[in-house]
Order: structure tokens, then C-alpha cells, then sequence
């Protein structure tokens, strides 16, 4: 993966993980049920990879690895997001942000116990630079108070032990040689599969929800839209950069949601908000710095796949799911 396809991927998954919070709170204020997401958006996103995939033109093959694979994933992808949906409604989305901000640190933590990083200060401290950037700016917003905590609040504190092993699950598990599209394709039908029987039997489809909600669907549709875009970028980078560079983007979505905030909702940019993005790039300059190759004749994406990835063949590998030659 070349360093301006990784630089495009780190800003696609921090932007939509930066309005992801607000799309989200938008849901669920105009009523649209927890359960009508995850299915809707499992089912819709699967369908749009499975047209991107044919489109250009690539063979989507699935078997007995694949399904065991998207089966895995949906059921660790749903937990958390289902509880962070539920969450948001009763959690502003600043404490929110910052809560979830520090899944890299439960992440590298992962990949450090299970053999798969190793140790470098660099790293370590890119993390920890970067979790900086995004507490200076949750911390100096109006409402960033951890006064009155609730369930909800503890049920958000679990969000990033969830996602960290969602994220360490889907980067060791992942078949030989199975392109980054068809990752996003099974896990998405999945997601979907999975979630079905609650929705039919908590929520079931109505004609008056609809015509109730009609703004939420819209939103939800939008919603799905972006989450096609997301899952190509992420499965991309969770095949050839490991989880632990993947969950970067976290500091970039950070002050993404402030942008977003100033840019939907007429919120102030202060000198915090530019101390918070000094500090970005000086975490991302550090992951860059840790992640180098040791040797000019080494790749970026071999340095990766050693640290993050063993075990996977990718010597044909190419971005956006192209399929390994002898497939």
C-alpha cells in the first residue's frame, strides 16, 4: 500500500468516524430503533460492496473460512456498535469521543500480549500523543463533564475493550488470501443476518414507523451510503497495516466531530482546538517515524504485515481487494 493510499484511507476512516457520533445522535433523536440500523446498514452495505466488488470486476468466492470470518465480525462488530447507538441517545457525544478515543491504546495492548506488535517507544508514544490531542479537545468543550454518571456512561466505558478486540479479531482471523472487499461483504450480510431476529422480534417493520421517521431513514440511508466507503478503507488497512495503525484514524476523527460541530451547529474553533491538531500531527509524525521500513530493499506494507499480520501471504497483495493471483 502506497503512503498517499494509506494517508487517503487514515482521512476516509477519520472523517466518517468523526460525523459517525452525530449521524448517529441524528437516528436516534428522530426515532429510528437500534435494531432497524444494524439491519439495515448489514444488509445495505453488503449489497453495495457485492456491486463494487462486480464492477471492477473481481470473483467473490466464500466458503467455510469466509462464513466462520463475517460471522465472527458481525457478532464482535454488533455488540459494540449496538450499545454505542443505544448509548448516544443518553451520552453526550463529547464524553462519547473521548471514552472511545482510547481503543489504539486497548488495541496495541492486545496485539502486544498476543505477540503480534512489537514493542516500540515511538509507537507507544504516538498513542499516547495522540490520545492527548483528543482529550485537550473534549475536555475544553462546553458539557464535557463526567458529573451524574449513569449506566449508559459505564455501558460506553466498555465500548473500547469491545472494539479493540472487534479490531485484533478481524486482523488475525482473516482467511488466506481473501480480498478486503469480500471481508466487508461477509461481515456486513452477517452483521445483518445476525440482528434480524431482534429487529422482527422487537422492532418489527411498520408502515407507520416509516411514515413517522421519514428525516431518520433518510439519515439512516446516507448513513449506509458513507458506511460503504468506511468498510473499504478499513478492511484495506486492517489486511495490510495491522489493527494497530488502523485504529489511528481515531485521532483523526476526533477533531473531525469538532469541525463537523462548528460546520452543522455554529460551535467556536479556539486556541484549543489547534493545540489539540499540533499535537495530532506530531502523533501521527511519531507513528510514521515507529512504522518506517528498517532497510530501503523493505516495503511499508511488509513492515506492516511482520507486525501486524502474520501468518497472511501477501506477497500478490493489492489495495482494495484485488484478488491474490492463483484464485
Amino acid at each position: 500500500m502506497s503512503g498517499l493510499t494509506q494517508i487517503l484511507f487514515v482521512i476516509g476512516l477519520g472523517l466518517f468516524w468523526g460525523i459517525s457520533p452525530v449521524l448517529n445522535k441524528g437516528m436516534g433523536l428522530t426515532g429510528v430503533p437500534v435494531t432497524h440500523i444494524l439491519v439495515a446498514s448489514g444488509f445495505g452495505v453488503g449489497l453495495g460492496l457485492t456491486a463494487l466488488q462486480r464492477a471492477m470486476g473481481e470473483r467473490l468466492t466464500i466458503g467455510r473460512p469466509e462464513i466462520l470470518f463475517g460471522l465472527g465480525c458481525g457478532l464482535l462488530l454488533n455488540i459494540p456498535w449496538g450499545i454505542g447507538l443505544a448509548a448516544i441517545r443518553h451520552v453526550p457525544v463529547t464524553l462519547s469521543a473521548v471514552v472511545i478515543s482510547t481503543t489504539p491504546l486497548w488495541t496495541f495492548a492486545f496485539a502486544l500480549l498476543l505477540g503480534r506488535e512489537r514493542y516500540s517507544w515511538q509507537r507507544l508514544l504516538a498513542l499516547i500523543v495522540g490520545l492527548a490531542s483528543c482529550i485537550v479537545v473534549i475536555v475544553t468543550r462546553p458539557g464535557a463533564s463526567l458529573a451524574g454518571i449513569d449506566w449508559w456512561v459505564w455501558a460506553t466505558f466498555a465500548l473500547p475493550l469491545l472494539y479493540a478486540s472487534y479490531n485484533s479479531f478481524t486482523s488475525m482471523a482473516w482467511p488466506k488470501g481473501m480480498p478486503a472487499l469480500t471481508a466487508g461483504v461477509v461481515e456486513s450480510f452477517a452483521s445483518g443476518v445476525l440482528c434480524l431476529p431482534l429487529l422482527l422480534w422487537i422492532d418489527p417493520v411498520g408502515g407507520s414507523t416509516l411514515i413517522l421517521h421519514p428525516a431518520g431513514y433518510l439519515l439512516l440511508l446516507a448513513t449506509t451510503v458513507m458506511w460503504i466507503v468506511e468498510r473499504v478503507c478499513y478492511f484495506n488497512m486492517i489486511r495490510y497495516l495491522g489493527p494497530v495503525s488502523t485504529v489511528q484514524a481515531v485521532y483523526v476523527a476526533t477533531p473531525a466531530a469538532v469541525l463537523f460541530g462548528f460546520a452543522l451547529f455554529g460551535e467556536s474553533i479556539d486556541l484549543w482546538l489547534l493545540v489539540s491538531l499540533a499535537l495530532l500531527m506530531a502523533s501521527l509524525w511519531l507513528n510514521n517515524r515507529a512504522t518506517q521500513p528498517a532497510s530501503p530493499l523493505a516495503t511499508f506494507a511488509s513492515d506492516a504485515h511482520q507486525a501486524d499480520n502474520k501468518g497472511l501471504d501477501q506477497q500478490h497483495a493489492q489495495p482494495v481487494g484485488a484478488v491474490d493471483e492463483g484464485q
